[in-house]
C-alpha cells in the first residue's frame, strides 16, 4: 500500500484499510500543512535555523506540534501508545503525547519540513508514549505530490526497540559473567597456592553477585580453630572471631550444622543463631550469604556481603554454592599437592596424577561453562535476527512491488504529449527522478536488500553452529558424522584463523559414521586450528597462511589431518608436544593443556591415535579413530 493510497480517510473503503488497521507496524496518518506554513513563515522572517529557535522555547515546539492533524491511526498504534483510545489519538495531537521525552523528536520532524525534506529516521530514546516510556525507531515520510512534498499526508511509523535492547544487554551479561568464569578457570589451574586461589574466588564472588565484600574462612572442627582467612572487596567484612564458639553459635554455624547455604537479607533479623554485637554492628542492614565449605567434612565458610539495602537473588545463592565448590576442590587438590612434595619417587608419580586430573576436570569444567553461555547467547541471537530477516524479506517483496508500479507510472507519463501543459508536468518531473537518481535506487535497492538477508543468512549459521558445538553431547559413544564436526568447529572457530589464514576443506563424502563424542572430538579438532593459527600469525609474512583439514576413510579408521604452512615444530620437541603442561610460549600466553588435552580425548576417549609430521613448510596433526570400537559389534 502506497501513501497516495492512504490520502483519503475512508482508504478506499476495503482492502487498502484493511492493510493499514492490520498492519503489525504502529502508523499514524497527519497532516502537517499548518507546520509547512509556520515554517514558511519563519523563512519569510530570515530564520535560517529552525532548530535554534526550537531549543530555546519548548511551548513554541509545543504550539507547533499541537497543529498536526491526526486524520488516521491502526490498531497497532494504538496498542503502541498504551493509553489513549483511537477516538482520542484523532484530529490535534494529544497534548499527552508531547513529553518532554517526545519533544526532541518532534523539533526534528519540524526541521526536516523546514528543510522540504520528505524522510526522517531518529531513535527515540526514553520517549513518554501514554502510559510508559519507550525507546523505539521513528520513520518520518512525507509522499511526492507533484514534484512537491505532500505533507498533509505524512505518515509516522514505529518500531518499539525494547525487545533488542534487552536481548542485547542479556547477550552482555552473558558474555561477562563467561569472561569472569574463565578468568577463574585460568586462575586455578595456573597455581596450587591456596592463598591465591582463595583470594581469586572471593575476587570472583564479588564480581558475580555484585557484592561489596566477601571472605573465605578455613578452619578445623576437630580442633576447633581457624586456620586461614582471605578477605576481599571494599565494604565492611566480618573477620574471624578467636572464639571458635562464636563461629558455631552464629550465622555461620547454622550453614556448617545443616550444610547448606544460607541467606540473610538483614543481619538485624533474627534467626535460629546468636549474632555478636560487633558484627550486627558492622553488617547491619546488609544482606549476607553464606555457603558451607564442603570437602568430606566442613573445612570452611564462604560469606558474601551486599551493600547496604540490596538483596541477593536465588541466582547469588547457586554463585555462592559454585565458589564453595571450587574452593573445595582447590584444598582438596592443595593437600594432595603438598602430599606428593613429601615423598621423592612415589610423590612425583602422584604429583603427574593430579596435574593431569587436574587438567581433565578444568577443561570440563569449562566447556561445561562454554557451552551453556554459548547456547543462551546464540538463543538470544536468534530470536532478534529471525524478525530482522523476516522484516527484511517483508521489505524487498515491497521494494520490488513500488518498483514495478514506478516503471508502470513511468510507462503511462511516456505516453502524454510534450507539447501539452500535462506534458510540462511530466517533464518537470522527469527531471526530478533524473536528479534523484531514481534508476540507480531501482537497480541498487534490491541488491542491497539481497546482501542484508545474505548476512542475516551467515548469522543463523553462526548461531546453529554455536548450538551444536555447544551441545552436552552424550557420555557414551554415538554414531558421528566426522564431517560436520569439522564444519561445525571451523565455522565456531573463525573468529581465532579469519585474520591470520584461509581454510581449506578437503572432506571425504563417502565417509561412514564413527562411534565417537562429538563434544569432545570437537574440542581436540578446535585446539589445533587454533595452534595452527596462533603458530602462523606468529610468523612475519605478507598475506594469510593456510590451513587445510581433509578427512579419508583409510582402512578400519577414518583420518583427519590438520595442516598448516607456518613454522612447523622443532624437531628436537617433535615427541614432548602432547605432555601434559609442556609449551614453547611464553609465560602467561600458554599453559601447555591444549594439546595433551586433544591427545586424552582421542587415545582415551575414542581409542584413537593421533600424532604430528612436520611438512616443510608448516606441520601437520594426524587423527585416526576406529569405526568400530573394541568389544563393540554393527547394529
Amino acid at each position: 500500500m502506497t501513501v497516495t493510497q492512504m490520502r483519503k480517510a475512508e482508504f478506499n473503503g476495503g482492502a487498502d484499510r484493511f492493510l493499514f488497521d492490520n498492519a503489525p507496524t504502529p502508523i499514524w496518518l497527519e497532516d502537517w500543512t499548518a507546520v509547512e506554513a509556520f515554517c514558511e513563515a519563519r523563512k519569510a522572517e530570515g530564520v535560517e535555523d529552525i532548530d535554534a529557535l526550537l531549543a530555546t522555547d519548548e511551548d513554541l515546539v509545543r504550539q507547533v506540534a499541537g497543529s498536526i492533524i491526526v486524520k488516521a491511526v491502526n490498531q497497532a498504534a494504538v496498542d503502541f501508545v498504551q493509553g489513549p483510545s483511537e477516538e482520542a489519538l484523532l484530529g490535534n495531537l494529544p497534548a499527552q503525547l508531547m513529553t518532554e521525552g517526545s519533544l526532541i523528536s518532534l523539533r526534528k520532524q519540524i526541521k526536516a519540513v523546514f528543510a522540504r525534506r520528505t524522510s526522517e529516521q531518529h531513535e527515540v530514546a526514553g520517549a513518554d508514549f501514554g502510559a510508559q516510556a519507550l525507546d523505539a525507531q521513528l520513520n518520518w515520510v512525507a509522499p511526492i505530490a507533484d514534484g512537491q512534498p505532500d505533507y498533509a499526508n505524512v505518515l509516522v511509523m514505529f518500531w518499539d526497540l525494547k525487545d533488542h535492547k534487552a536481548a542485547q544487554r542479556a547477550m552482555q551479561e552473558q558474555v561477562d559473567v563467561l569472561e569472569t568464569l574463565l578468568d577463574m578457570s585460568r586462575g586455578i589451574a595456573s597455581t596450587f597456592d591456596i592463598e591465591l586461589i582463595l583470594k581469586l574466588l572471593a575476587e570472583t564472588s564479588i564480581a558475580l553477585t555484585g557484592a561489596s565484600g566477601a571472605t573465605i574462612t578455613l578452619f578445623d572442627t576437630g580442633e576447633r580453630k581457624i586456620i586461614r582467612q582471605v578477605v576481599s572487596g571494599d565494604g565492611p567484612i566480618d573477620p574471624a572471631p578467636r572464639d571458635f564458639g562464636m563461629i558455631e553459635s552464629g550465622p555461620a554455624g547454622w550453614a556448617i550444622a545443616n550444610r547448606k547455604t544460607l541467606r540473610i537479607d538483614d543481619l538485624g533479623q533474627r534467626g535460629h543463631w546468636t549474632v555478636p554485637a560487633a558484627m550486627e554492628a558492622r553488617l547491619r542492614g546488609h544482606p549476607l550469604l553464606i555457603a558451607p565449605i564442603i570437602d568430606d567434612a566442613v573445612v570452611g565458610t564462604v560469606m558474601i556481603v551486599g551493600a547496604q539495602r540490596t538483596t541477593f537473588a536465588p541466582a547469588h545463592e547457586a554463585i555462592a554454592r559454585m565458589i564453595a565448590n571450587q574452593a573445595a576442590v582447590a584444598i582438596r587438590n592443595a593437600g594432595l599437592y603438598e602430599e606428593m612434595r613429601s615423598s621423592h619417587a612415589a610423590a612425583q608419580a602422584a604429583h603427574d596424577e593430579l596435574k593431569h586430573t587436574q587438567t581433565q576436570l578444568l577443561a570440563a569444567q569449562k566447556m561445561e561453562a562454554i557451552g551453556s553461555l554459548a547456547a543462551g547467547i546464540a538463543h538470544e541471537i536468534n530470536t532478534p535476527i529471525q524478525f530482522v530477516s523476516d522484516n527484511v524479506t517483508f521489505i524487498r517483496d515491497g521494494i520490488e512491488t513500488l518498483a514495478e508500479f514506478a516503471r508502470l507510472h513511468l510507462e503511462i507519463l511516456s505516453e502524454i504529449p510534450a507539447d501539452t501543459h500535462l506534458g510540462e508536468q511530466v517533464a518537470a518531473a522527469r527531471r526530478r527522478w533524473t536528479e534523484k537518481d531514481c534508476d540507480f535506487l531501482l537497480e541498487e535497492i534490491p541488491d542491497a536488500i539481497a546482501e542484508t538477508l545474505e548476512g542475516a543468512t551467515r548469522v543463523t549459521d553462526i548461531v546453529r553452529a554455536m548450538k551444536e558445538f555447544a551441545h552436552p553431547g552424550y557420555e557414551e559413544p554415538s554414531p558421528t558424522d566426522i564431517n560436520r564436526v569439522v564444519e561445525t568447529t571451523v565455522q565456531v572457530s573463525r573468529n581465532e584463523w579469519k585474520y591470520v589464514a584461509d581454510i581449506e576443506l578437503d572432506l571425504d563424502d563417502e565417509l561412514p559414521e564413527v562411534p565417537a563424542l562429538p563434544g569432545p572430538l570437537g574440542q581436540s579438532l578446535l585446539i589445533m586450528i587454533v595452534n595452527s593459527a596462533q603458530a602462523i600469525g606468529g610468523q612475519r609474512r605478507n598475506g594469510k597462511g593456510a590451513i587445510r583439514i581433509s578427512t579419508r576413510h583409510v582402512g578400519d579408521t577414518v583420518e583427519i589431518c590438520v595442516t598448516d604452512d607456518g613454522p612447523g615444530i622443532p624437531p628436537d620437541i617433535l615427541d614432548r608436544i602432547f605432555e601434559p603442561f609442556f609449551t614453547t610460549k611464553e609465560i602467561g600466553k600458554g599453559s601447555g593443556q591444549g594439546l595433551s588435552i586433544a591427545h586424552s580425548m582421542v587415545v582415551d576417549k575414542h581409542n584413537g591415535q593421533i600424532w604430528a609430521e612436520n611438512r616443510y613448510p608448516g606441520a601437520m596433526i594426524v587423527m585416526h579413530l576406529p569405526v568400530k570400537q573394541p568389544g563393540k559389534t554393527a547394529d
